[in-house]
């Protein structure tokens, strides 16, 4: 029976979580998807292996903003009549890289409530990772830091009618009662389905965006903290 996990509340600046199939203006999730949440824990504590866990995410962001970069494509042949760089690929030949303008939005001023459900032998290893990282936190992108403003474990209990004091994922396997919602697709953890190539294939969790004070009616497989009644939706 579950009756604790791990809670996070944190903040960004800015922070991008690119949608996979995002064309010219690289869009964002308005929350991290659940497989960044996770690999950031992943990397907290050194881990190199997959270490199972369930986690909820919930937040809110101030505004979007348009950010512009230096975007390098590659793949095909060198053309010196097209390409402005060139590099020497595996073959001994050339591939060209065309070097021009891209953008991404961004999100503003992100507050972020994560919990982690990690299996309980590996409670206090990623309790302590947290509180003690290996490495600088950050989420997304490698230069979206974080900051860690508070990690502690909380009591939960089973609900069927979670608060939705921030904006949250609710995977849709709860069948809540929530009204319409943008539904995504979203990456939990992958393996690799050629070892060779290193081609990923995901497990993919089906999950409602649920806007900040919606009133859920029914939520099978909810809980809630014990204390401060905020809605945990482990996927």
């Amino acid at each position: 029976m579950v009756d604790r996990c791990i809670r996070i509340d944190c903040f960004q600046t800015t922070a991008s979580y690119k949608k996979p199939m995002s064309i010219g203006v690289g869009e964002t999730y308005r929350l991290p998807p659940y497989s960044t949440v996770i690999g950031f824990v992943h990397n907290m504590c050194g881990f190199v292996e997959y270490h199972p866990m369930k986690v909820s995410v919930q937040g809110e962001y101030t505004t979007v903003i348009i950010d512009k970069y230096t975007r390098y494509c590659m793949g095909i042949a060198y053309d010196e009549t097209r390409h402005q760089l060139k590099v020497l690929n595996a073959d001994g030949k050339f591939d060209g890289i065309t070097r021009g303008l891209g953008a991404n939005e961004l999100l503003v001023d992100v507050r972020l409530v994560l919990h982690v459900l990690p299996e309980e032998k590996d409670f206090d290893i990623v309790y302590d990772g947290l509180k003690n990282p290996v490495i600088y936190p950050a989420l997304g992108r490698y230069e979206d830091l974080l900051r860690i403003d508070d990690v502690r474990e909380v009591e939960i209990v089973p609900t069927e009618r979670p608060n939705a004091f921030f904006d949250a994922y609710v995977p849709e396997y709860m069948h809540a009662s929530i009204g319409k919602c943008s539904r995504y697709s979203l990456n939990k953890v992958y393996s690799y389905s050629d070892e060779k190539k290193k081609t990923r294939e995901w497990e993919k969790v089906s999950a409602y965006h649920v806007s900040k004070n919606t009133n859920i009616m029914r939520c099978a497989g909810a809980f809630e903290e014990k204390v401060s009644k905020t809605g945990v939706f482990f996927a």
